[in-house]
C-alpha cells in the first residue's frame, strides 16, 4: 500500500534535511523516541504531529498536516546554537521545490526551547510546522491537483 500524503511529505522533509549540509550533518532522524546523548548532537529529529481533514468539495478533503523538528545541541550557548540549526533547516525546507509540490503553505507555526543540565548542557528548540494539500476523500495517498 502507498504511503499517505503526510508520510510522503515527511519522507521528503527527512531527505532534504539529511542532504542539507546543516551542522547536524548526517545525524538526522525520523521519529526517534530515545533521548540524545552529548556525543550524538548536534542532531535533528523529525516527528509527525497532529493533522486534520476537512471537506473541500468535488471529492476532495483539505488536509492540514503538522510535524515537529527537534534541533538538538549541547553547550552553554545551546539556545543560540539550536536557533542556528533551526535556521539552517528552515532555509533548506523553504528552498526545496519538491516539498512545494507535495504540500502548500509550509510554515513554522511555533517554537519551544528546553534545556537539560548535567555534565554538559543539552538543549533543543522544537519547531512546529504545518503544510496543506487537497487529497481524495477515499484515498489519502492521492493528491488532488
Amino acid at each position: 500500500m502507498s504511503a499517505s500524503v503526510t508520510e510522503a511529505f515527511l519522507a521528503r522533509v527527512y531527505l532534504v534535511l539529511l542532504g542539507a549540509g546543516t551542522a547536524a550533518a548526517g545525524r538526522v532522524y525520523r521519529g526517534r523516541p530515545d533521548a540524545f546523548a552529548a556525543d550524538e548532537v548536534p542532531a535533528i529529529n523529525i516527528r509527525r504531529s497532529d493533522g486534520q481533514f476537512n471537506a473541500s468539495g468535488r471529492g476532495a478533503d483539505h488536509a492540514v498536516f503538522e510535524f515537529e523538528i527537534e534541533h538538538q545541541v549541547r553547550g552553554d550557548a545551546w539556545e543560540t546554537d539550536a536557533d542556528s540549526l533551526h535556521m539552517q533547516a528552515h532555509a533548506a525546507l523553504a528552498a526545496d521545490a519538491q516539498l512545494a509540490t507535495l504540500g502548500a503553505g509550509l510554515r513554522c507555526t511555533r517554537t519551544q526551547a528546553a534545556g537539560d543540565t548535567g555534565d554538559q548542557t543539552l538543549g533543543r528548540i522544537t519547531a512546529t510546522y504545518q503544510a496543506q494539500a487537497l487529497v481524495r476523500v477515499g484515498d489519502l495517498t492521492a493528491l488532488v491537483r
